[in-house]
């Protein structure tokens, strides 16, 4: 009996350590090949591919890499990746997380910047107001489409919160991006079409290869479709009549970040229009993307942005009149922005 039982331990023994034999084997593979792919990627893709000595980044991500075998001990790798490249934009997702590498940035004055420290941090969401009764204010906040169909339901719930406001008798209307970080940038412009003309409204520019992909609006049997390049990214029904010619102020401050400043940039050369506020947050480059798998998303930084005109927007988008701090978004009548908002839509 005791030989017997002793066979049987070693056997378990044996057959437990060449599972887990098997199971490092595999998530070591799962390393190399993210690695691999992440680098490779990275070499034919980024913003920033000529501007590396890659010999130099891909022996460092692979030396940092060397003894990960689960994809958790290979983030400092990766991370590593995006601080060599300088890609401050990029970054990889796993497990709901956010791994990427940031430039030393100024923090937010805790002065100047109470007003909207404190909103980022309590909450908010898409409002809509009517100022002094002859004008519009539409908050447009950050969003985050994860299912189909995302992207045209946020279109069309600003689009509902525009149509809302008395587009048959108002005087102007103010844009506020000073709390949008980001998000979808097409399901936003879908919202507001009624704000543009059809056609180009910005574009993505590819350094490397001069290529440019153009993002605008497209009509057709009352419906707005928002393209990018070659693909239609959002379509919804327009609501009430054009307001193309519509006097407009957009608000922009050190938190409009990434599509937050492409949707400002969409604003960039459209006539009666003013920008009012702080500098934005300098994520002005686009990002592609591939699903390694679906658990793990690579974002890389791979254009930059250009507005109608074909002006290029390297770091960030700079408003028209500089107003610093003075934000008070619970009470707008108070808003230092506001205020000078109202002033020049009352004067134009």
């Amino acid at each position: 009996m005791m030989k017997s039982t002793n066979k049987l331990i070693l056997t378990l023994l044996l057959t437990t350590i060449g599972y887990i034999g098997n199971v490092n084997a595999q998530q070591t593979d799962s390393v190399k090949r993210l690695i691999d792919t992440v680098l490779a990627f990275g070499k034919k893709n980024s913003l920033y591919r000529d501007q590396v000595n890659w010999k130099k980044l891909e022996d460092s991500v692979r030396f940092t890499a060397a003894s990960a075998t689960t994809i958790k001990q290979a983030v400092p790798a990766v991370k590593l990746f995006y601080q060599l490249l300088g890609d401050y934009h990029g970054f990889m997702t796993y497990e709901k997380k956010y791994y990427g590498w940031r430039r030393n940035e100024q923090p937010l004055s805790k002065t100047t910047h109470a007003a909207l420290i404190k909103k980022m941090k309590d909450g908010y969401k898409l409002k809509k107001e009517m100022l002094e009764k002859r004008y519009g204010y539409l908050m447009i906040p950050d969003n985050n489409p994860t299912h189909p169909g995302d992207v045209n339901k946020i279109a069309r719930q600003v689009r509902d919160s525009l149509a809302a406001l008395n587009l048959r008798k108002i005087k102007g209307l103010v844009i506020d991006l000073r709390l949008n970080p980001g998000g979808d940038m097409f399901a936003m412009i879908g919202g507001l079409t009624n704000l543009f003309d059809n056609g180009k409204l910005g574009s993505f520019v590819y350094p490397g290869t001069g290529k440019q992909e153009t993002w605008g609006i497209a009509s057709r049997n009352g419906e707005d479709m928002v393209y990018g390049g070659t693909d239609t990214s959002c379509v919804v029904k327009r609501r009430g009549k054009s307001l193309a010619n519509l006097k407009i102020v957009v608000l922009v401050g050190p938190n409009t970040g990434s599509s937050g400043e492409a949707l400002a940039i969409s604003f960039k050369g459209r006539k009666n229009t003013l920008f009012i506020g702080e500098n934005t947050s300098g994520y002005t480059t686009s990002n592609d993307s591939f699903q390694f798998t679906n658990k793990i998303g690579v974002f890389l930084a791979t254009s930059v942005e250009a507005d109608r005109n074909g002006n290029v927007y390297l770091d960030h988008v700079e408003p028209d009149q500089q107003i610093m701090g003075g934000d008070d978004f619970d009470q707008l009548k108070n808003d230092k922005k506001i205020i000078a908002a109202l002033k020049w839509l009352k004067n134009k």
